[in-house]
């Protein structure tokens, strides 16, 4: 391996890579790239959380915070143990490529959690033993009607202001 120093400050090698390295653009890409962090793992979570909560359906704060908590339950438990890198490979059939590519075995998913949760209901359904969670930390206190900064004027104020392009001949 070479020792020393492998461009000298008065070459035009050193200067040419020193103006390319220093180039505001770059600097603010580099600084952008330091700070950027894979969203998967949190679209993983709102995927699961879809599953238990679908936006087409309304639900309560109280059934919204329990179903949140279960796809926590989920995502967490399903964290995969070892690195991606670790799993199987296996040959398949790629159309796109037009020839054989490899591909990552699937990881099933553990769901032990729910008969965990089921057993512990019915624990508590035989000895009618309280909730000893209190959801009041999670679920928060009932919301105003509106956020709307000033009060609701009457209809007939609201009438009086109201113009309509219609009648502007």
């Amino acid at each position: 391996m070479r020792r020393g120093k492998w461009l000298t400050r008065s070459s035009r090698t050193f200067k040419d890579l020193f103006s390319k390295l220093t180039k505001k653009q770059l600097v603010e890409d580099i600084q952008h790239c330091a700070s950027f962090h894979h969203t998967g793992s949190l679209e993983n979570y709102h995927n699961v959380r879809l599953k238990y909560l679908p936006k087409r359906i309304s639900f309560s704060r109280a059934t919204t915070a329990i179903k949140s908590m279960i796809a926590i339950i989920e995502v967490n438990g399903n964290v995969p143990e070892s690195s991606s890198s670790e799993r199987k490979m296996y040959a398949a059939y790629s159309k796109a490529q037009a020839g054989w590519v490899l591909r990552k075995t699937h990881i099933e998913k553990d769901y032990s959690y729910r008969a965990v949760i089921m057993n512990s209901i019915l624990e508590r359904m035989i000895t009618q033993e309280p909730l000893s969670l209190d959801m009041t930390e999670y679920i928060p206190e009932a919301l105003p009607r509106n956020f709307a900064p000033v009060p609701k004027p009457s209809k007939e104020e609201l009438l009086q202001k109201h113009q309509s392009r219609m009648n502007l001949r």
